[in-house]
């Protein structure tokens, strides 16, 4: 994809070859993924729904491999920090240290204090971060493939009080008019030369912080009244469309259960 700026994840919805898939089956399949994920605290579970939602995400929502390893590897950094934190084991030790290769244990001492990781740590950390994937990749083949219109709809179906869905959706619209208010900025910023060298930077990011509250609250206000010339009556109404479950929907879900249980025989 050759755009690559904030917008991606609401265009990849738009352009998905899932898009016109069911919108609540898509929704059922995913939480019901992770839940798997969350509830059976498998490593194997975690690792094949972190595959299978890659390749359903890659073969039927038609993203691009690359793009979507992109986009996996935001939280992966931050898991993987996280996952060091479980990992690194500080103080008195069991002597049960995870070994690389087999022979070399990992412990170092600094100013008399030990960090050590054991085989227990490790496999803790490496089954968190791997629950964690594969949550996420549950949630993305739901994000990758449905605007969130659809996705507010669907809450509207579960009965969530309209106040909460109202806000989600203006939360998720502003986020954006403060991301797209900021890159101006600092595109004019910029062009000005308010970036060479480590004065002008800390000089020009200090004056964009101030002046983004303004314009964002312009903004919103324009916003706002863009909204009520079109009808806006305190309750967001927003058009439903309808897509049939086909065979195909239903096979690609399937062949996750399937996957899953027969990894349960084959895999132990």
């Amino acid at each position: 994809m050759k755009n690559r700026h904030h917008h991606a994840l609401d265009e990849y919805s738009y352009i998905s070859g899932m898009r016109q898939w069911n919108g609540t089956l898509k929704a059922v399949f995913s939480i019901a993924a992770l839940l798997a994920v969350i509830c059976r605290n498998s490593l194997k579970v975690s690792l094949l729904t972190l595959l299978y939602m890659c390749v359903l995400s890659v073969l039927a929502g038609k993203v691009h491999f690359r793009d979507y390893i992109r986009l996996l590897f935001i939280p992966f950094v931050f898991i993987f920090i996280s996952g060091l934190a479980i990992m690194i084991q500080i103080g008195k030790s069991s002597g049960d240290y995870f070994c690389l290769f087999g022979s070399i244990p990992i412990c170092i001492s600094i100013f008399g204090t030990k960090f050590y990781i054991t085989k227990e740590s490790f496999w803790l950390a490496v089954n968190v971060g791997c629950k964690a994937l594969g949550s996420i990749s549950a949630m993305y083949m739901l994000t990758l493939s449905t605007p969130l219109a659809e996705i507010l709809n669907i809450f509207r179906k579960m009965h969530v009080p309209d106040l909460i869905i109202e806000l989600m959706h203006l939360i998720y619209r502003y986020i954006f008019i403060l991301s797209d208010s900021n890159r101006l900025q600092r595109d004019a910023a910029v062009s000005r030369l308010g970036y060479r060298n480590y004065q002008t930077s800390i000089r020009s990011f200090s004056k964009g912080l101030a002046n983004l509250l303004v314009i964002s609250l312009k903004r919103a206000q324009s916003c706002y009244d863009a909204m009520e010339a079109r009808g806006y009556d305190g309750t967001l109404r927003i058009m439903e469309e309808q897509h049939k479950i086909t065979c195909k929907q239903v096979l690609w879900m399937a062949g996750y259960v399937l996957v899953i249980i027969i990894s349960s025989f084959v895999w132990r």
